[in-house]
């Protein structure tokens, strides 16, 4: 359980909410813990939450009230005569004692009062300085809280008009929905306008988290990173580079190329298969960071040892696995086939190059035959513009 804030100008005496009011700088009492009553007597705490500066666990203090009346008094004596009738322990002289019991239901009832209320310290920076309310949520609610405080890009749509009955859409299916099979089943009865448009809202979002990533990551230069985290969780961003239906055949793919002593096998990053023809593509990822241009040449430019060498690496697998596309058919329990598979090299940044190194690049692989270099840039680019088309349906 945790602790949501609200400013109330009243005490209230539901259970599961806590006021709370300030009596001085670092101190604030807080809703008495009914322990018993009765129409004749009451028994109660009173707290009192305390900026403990010595030890911060110990964040509670207060006091007992146990107090009688007459069946004809419609007030206790502590709301009838203040601190006229008052005993308390200051009035106790040497040799006098007093006991108060407490049975097991009042016993209880102050345990879980004083429970919430450590809660409730711990969970607040500190004191408020006017009168407030706490209300008690659940498990659910308090991580929910937690997701909107931690991105405020959802905060941002939950207090947007516009979303407000297809997040109560959502959150009812949810709430319903205790097993996947059942929310599959409230997803189908929803109406047909309101779930195109939740699909749409959810796309879009995944769409600009991923693209959120590729930016930020631009000058990340581990290979690891771009081929796990990037391509392989999100298999529909390089499929973006094809104009035909294609996703992920195998990552870190055997190609072909042993030896007789089952050496200098061939490793690709991706296969790709056409989910329509079954033909295949071969994908080798570097990095933002790879460096494209090399040493400027008779008024043009050479091109890097790492990008020369990336485009020979995948023209060397497409090569082997040709050769070797039927004995890998045979050991292997997908279909796929090698019509002229082709070559595609996602490496370095488009932003890094002035405008004399890009036209070489631009002239370089334009002619490049069965071989497609795009860099990382060029398809963070393509996955902002799916963005924008796809904002403007919604």
């Amino acid at each position: 359980m945790s602790f949501t804030n609200r400013k109330m100008p009243n005490v209230s005496e539901k259970a599961e909410e806590i006021n709370v009011m300030p009596t001085s700088a670092n101190s604030a009492e807080a809703t008495p813990i009914l322990l018993n009553e009765s129409n004749l007597l009451r028994f109660m705490f009173i707290p009192i939450l305390v900026n403990n500066a010595r030890d911060s666990k110990k964040a509670v203090k207060g006091k007992l009230i146990f107090e009688k009346k007459h069946i004809k008094d419609n007030f206790f004596p502590s709301e009838k005569n203040g601190i006229d009738g008052k005993i308390s322990r200051g009035v106790i002289k040497v040799g006098n004692w007093t006991e108060l019991q407490f049975d097991t239901c009042e016993t209880f009832n102050l345990y879980m009062g004083l429970k919430d209320l450590y809660e409730l310290s711990h969970n607040i920076e500190s004191l408020p300085h006017v009168a407030s309310k706490f209300t008690k949520v659940d498990d659910e609610i308090s991580r929910l809280i937690s997701i909107i405080k931690n991105d405020p890009g959802i905060a941002e749509k939950l207090s947007n008009e516009e979303n407000y009955e297809l997040i109560k859409m959502l959150l009812g299916l949810l709430k319903n929905g205790s097993t996947y099979e059942s929310l599959k089943k409230g997803l189908s009865e929803v109406q047909n306008n309101n779930i195109t448009k939740l699909s749409e809202t959810l796309t879009v979002e995944k769409l600009k988290r991923i693209y959120k990533l590729m930016i930020e990551n631009l000058d990340n230069a581990r290979e690891e990173f771009w081929q796990t985290s990037v391509f392989k969780d999100n298999q529909w961003i390089l499929a973006q580079i094809f104009s035909c239906p294609c996703t992920i055949f195998a990552s870190k793919a055997y190609v072909g190329g042993k030896s007789i002593n089952n050496d200098n096998g061939n490793i690709c990053d991706f296969l790709y298969k056409n989910s329509l023809t079954r033909n295949v593509a071969l994908i080798e990822i570097k990095t933002p960071c790879t460096k494209i241009i090399g040493n400027f040449y008779r008024g043009t430019y050479s091109f890097s040892e790492e990008f020369s060498g990336a485009i020979n690496q995948v023209i060397n697998y497409r090569d082997k696995f040709i050769k070797d596309y039927y004995s890998l058919c045979k050991n292997s329990d997908e279909t796929y086939e090698a019509f002229s598979p082709k070559c595609v090299v996602v490496i370095g940044k488009i932003e890094s190059l002035d405008k004399k190194e890009i036209a070489a690049l631009e002239s370089f692989r334009n002619n490049l035959s069965n071989v497609t270099v795009i860099t990382f840039d060029e398809l963070s680019k393509k996955i902002k513009s799916l963005i924008e088309i796809m904002s403007e349906d919604i």
